[in-house]
């Protein structure tokens, strides 16, 4: 099992421009410092666990140049370097992001790293590889399980598993830090989560992002939350970003596949309407016909009602004319309403017709 931390539980940093404290002529070079501070303070931040980091800042005005003020205080107008403290397993990691951050500024700075009742250190360079010699110091600090634990996390928050080469890699350490295989697993488990491998992490993913309906969706308090998801089971930000993609691309398919089905039910509506619609006209068209082969001067009546009626009765009294009558409807498919309506249709305006005769 995995020993009582290290009674050392933290340690400082402070971070100031060497330039900054000579006489620098306002403007750019002023500002391209407080620039690079605020870089600084941003990635350190985006640091897992260390979100919550207060920081304190050197600020370059006339009145106090040399002590750090906090960030909320009033007064200062441009930062010339800052102070925080962190736990002290995040050494490493932070140490590392300064020595980036260096590599990138090509800054000459003052770099005091205190560690509680063990030492203060103190170094001005411009150099990353000259800081970096400091990694191993921080790491003679902590536990043999905690170096390890370190290793172990770094890998699975960049990769998301173990790869072959982390593997080899974390052997190496467990021998040169003295743990026990059982130990370095009962650390690699601690490291990876509830999730035992990257394909684990993908298929929970996948499944919370089933949640997301709508394209709009992935770029709202949804993602928000998916990527805090992302942040605890230590699903890198690439794969995140090939899941999301991912995702995307199938609501996409989806839309378009919803659109074309909606697109072709609403052609083959059409299609069918203007059937009915040809049907009913053909309809039409025969009733005419058989209506005017069986009229005769004779029908009259005193109302539309009672001339459709009798028109009626004359078609069904013959055999053929009432045959043709049935075959018609039935060719046509005609439901009962609809035959009524043309019926009704042709036979008042036949009667209309017949007062004007």
């Amino acid at each position: 099992m995995v020993k009582n931390p290290s009674p050392v539980k933290s340690f400082s940093l402070s971070v100031k421009s060497v330039e900054s404290g000579k006489s620098l002529e306002p403007g750019l070079e002023l500002r391209a410092v407080h620039a690079a501070v605020q870089g600084l303070r941003s990635t350190i931040s985006a640091l897992s666990n260390l979100d919550q980091t207060p920081f304190s800042f050197f600020y370059g005005t006339p009145r106090d140049s040399g002590s750090p003020l906090d960030a909320n205080a009033s007064g200062g107008t441009t930062y010339t370097g800052l102070q925080f403290e962190a736990p002290l397993d995040k050494f490493t990691v932070v140490l590392r992001c300064v020595a980036n951050w260096l590599d990138q500024t090509k800054r000459k700075t003052r770099f005091e790293l205190t560690i509680p009742e063990v030492y203060t250190l103190v170094l001005e360079t411009d150099q990353a590889k000259s800081l970096a010699q400091l990694l191993p110091l921080g790491e003679a600090m902590l536990l043999p399980e905690e170096v390890y634990l370190a290793k172990a996390q770094a890998y699975i928050d960049t990769f998301g598993d173990f790869t072959p080469a982390a593997q080899a890699n974390l052997a190496v350490l467990r021998h040169r830090v003295g743990l026990s295989r059982e130990v370095a697993n009962d650390l690699n488990a601690q490291a990876m989560g509830p999730l035992k491998s990257l394909t684990e992490k993908y298929q929970h993913f996948r499944s919370e992002l089933l949640a997301c309906q709508q394209e709009s969706a992935l770029e709202g308090d949804f993602w928000r939350v998916m990527q805090d998801k992302a942040t605890t089971m230590s699903l890198p930000d690439t794969d995140v970003e090939f899941l999301k993609a991912e995702r995307l691309r199938t609501l996409r398919a989806e839309a378009e596949q919803a659109r074309q089905q909606a697109e072709a039910t609403a052609a083959a509506e059409q299609q069918r309407q203007r059937q009915q619609q040809q049907r009913l006209a053909d309809y039409r068209q025969t009733l005419i016909e058989i209506i005017l082969d069986n009229l005769t001067p004779h029908i009259s009546a005193a109302d539309a009602a009672a001339f459709r009626q009798g028109v009626m009765t004359h078609l069904a009294a013959t055999e053929f004319s009432r045959g043709r009558l049935t075959q018609a409807r039935e060719f046509y498919h005609l439901s009962p309403p609809e035959i009524e309506v043309v019926e009704q249709s042709i036979l008042d305006e036949l009667y209309l017709l017949s007062g004007l005769l």
